[in-house]
């Protein structure tokens, strides 16, 4: 289930991209059959069940986020535990960054169950909370609430994320047919955040799907 969100001028797939490649590609593959995610499973829950690994499991599903699953999801299952002890392809919480900004934007996030301030700014952006919350001319949603770093927030909100001035990015479209959101945002060097915004309520896909990404960012006179 995924809703892409419309990207102006992108180049063609496969143009001007780093070099690189997601981890573990194509090595993982997937039984003849699939599970229904059920209210109170979770991606390791799942993987245990099966004795494989939960970057296997995630990878292979083309999650944006492994630790977000919904009841009523069908996953692939991967044949056997071939990365049983690899956790690359999650996010890392970074309670300890300095980061006051991200390079060129998107400057929108639009809220995903379970999401806090803290969780968007650490994990999504790698930025601190203060700069979220400090943020100039914040949404209204944020504004009026006026939430704390660990309140959980209303999914399908928005929260406005604090640009670096002077910074751009070249934008460029590619074909997610294995990994995780973070696995990309970890090749192009930008955060999973500026992913997640440019592909509006993508959530995860059984087959290939084409994405939008920033890539090469940098300052500019």
């Amino acid at each position: 289930m995924f809703l892409l969100l419309t990207l102006p001028a992108l180049v063609a797939a496969y143009t001007a991209l780093p070099s690189g490649s997601v981890v573990n590609l194509d090595l993982v593959t997937a039984r003849n059959a699939t599970y229904t995610v059920t209210a109170n499973d979770t991606l390791p829950l799942i993987a245990a069940r099966y004795g494989v690994g939960e970057c296997d499991l995630a990878r292979l599903n083309r999650l944006a986020d492994p630790n977000y699953i919904y009841a009523g999801e069908e996953l692939l299952i991967p044949t056997r535990a071939t990365f049983p002890d690899d956790y690359s392809c999650y996010s890392t919480n970074n309670t300890e960054t300095t980061n006051v900004c991200i390079d060129a934007g998107p400057h929108v996030y639009t809220i995903m169950p379970g999401d806090t301030i803290q969780k968007i700014a650490n994990e999504r952006y790698n930025i601190t909370v203060e700069s979220v919350l400090n943020q100039t001319a914040q949404t209204g949603y944020i504004a009026a609430l006026a939430p704390g770093p660990y309140d959980v927030l209303e999914t399908g909100e928005t929260v406005k994320i604090p640009i670096c001035n002077s910074t751009a990015c070249t934008m460029t479209q590619f074909t997610l047919g294995y990994g995780t959101l973070q696995d990309f945002a970890t090749l192009y060097d930008v955060t999973v955040g500026q992913i997640m915004s440019l592909n509006l309520g993508y959530n995860h896909s059984t087959g290939a799907v084409p994405l939008g990404v920033l890539y090469n960012c940098e300052s500019v006179a």
